[in-house]
């Protein structure tokens, strides 16, 4: 079953390398998760260090930092501030303007804990790939590889492209 006879949708096609791409970027998620669990923090927690770190040179805005995250803007900051009490963060208010905005910035500390989270984390990245044989090395990549082409070879088929047999 394919439309166009270029893409397959059948068990071994597509549907397949997008399940083991996807499947992959959860397990990171939960090596990164454990490694913030080591540091007294939560995966949540590292998220918001590794963005405002990624995202922001000085101060990102509050509003920035929720859409990035696909955060409401108000919990958003209620879990910076709560950050902040944990050391992790610097809130600040932008001073020039009619309508003051909430900054976010990474403290020393939490600088210092996204350090370590992402070494820890990539550790056992590194150990989880290298327990793999090589075939199934292979097979993730050339998985997270398609998965990432598609990204870049425009919009996936949509429902109404795939008729129901």
């Amino acid at each position: 079953m394919s439309t166009g006879g270029s893409i397959s949708y059948g068990v071994s096609g597509i549907y397949e390398h997008f399940n083991i791409a996807r499947n992959y970027i959860r397990r990171l998620d939960d090596f990164y998760g454990k490694a913030a669990a080591g540091h007294n923090t939560t995966f949540e927690h590292y998220l918001v260090l590794l963005a405002v770190n990624c995202l922001g040179d000085s101060g990102l805005p509050l509003r920035a930092l929720a859409e990035h995250l696909v955060r409401d803007r108000t919990a958003t900051g209620q879990l910076c501030k709560r950050m902040r009490q944990l050391g992790l963060l610097e809130l600040s208010y932008e001073s020039n303007s009619h309508r003051p905005q909430l900054l976010v910035s990474l403290s020393e500390r939490g600088a210092q804990v996204l350090k370590s989270i992402t070494e820890d984390g990539l550790k056992n990245r590194d150990q989880y790939l290298s327990s793999l044989a090589a075939a199934r090395r292979m097979d993730l990549a050339a998985a997270v590889r398609l998965w990432l082409e598609g990204l870049e070879s425009g919009p996936a088929p949509s429902a109404d492209n795939n008729p129901a047999p």
